[in-house]
């Protein structure tokens, strides 16, 4: 089925075996023109966390949150009707979506079938990125005209030598 998710010809090399597997967030850098150099982002996406998984058959999901996400205690303490302000805002950093992907070798990008996400005017979309990978990262920029431009990289994760999870 790769021939169907890449455009290569069945003789070609593709990136699609590339992408599978897991990966983390390493870091988001953003570049304000055409000159200027890649540094880290200083606003809600600074020191983001979270992985990305490409599952080698065309399918994808994506996670990601702010510094600390995961340290922060809910001021409402009695379900959905009792948060606050404050904990809408939190929830408001966590950005998730999974879908379909297809890697178009030519062009170095991969594209992002959005079928659910945590922001409904991006259900339905395709979030196109143009994609790198350098050793075990891969480096995703959104496809954009306008600046300051944007970048993901993804560190490899090798679950393989990772402790395995047993039922107990």
């Amino acid at each position: 089925m790769t021939s169907v998710l890449s455009c290569k010809n069945k003789n070609e090399q593709s990136d699609f075996d590339m992408f599978t597997g897991r990966w983390t967030l390493d870091i988001v850098e953003t570049k304000v023109d055409s000159l200027s150099i890649w540094e880290p982002r200083q606003d809600h996406y600074k020191n983001r966390k979270g992985f990305i998984l490409y599952d080698g058959q065309g399918g994808m999901g994506v996670h990601h949150v702010t510094e600390n996400y995961d340290k922060y205690d809910f001021e409402g303490r009695g379900g959905l009707d009792s948060l606050t302000v404050n904990d809408l805002r939190h929830l408001a950093d966590n950005f998730v979506y999974f879908g379909k992907y297809r890697v178009i070798d030519s062009l170095k990008i991969i594209e992002h079938y959005i079928e659910s996400t945590n922001f409904q005017n991006m259900w339905g979309t395709t979030a196109k990125r143009n994609y790198s990978f350098s050793g075990d990262t891969l480096i995703l920029n959104p496809i954009t005209n306008i600046y300051p431009k944007t970048r993901l990289k993804w560190v490899k994760l090798n679950d393989k030598n990772d402790i395995a999870i047993t039922n107990k």
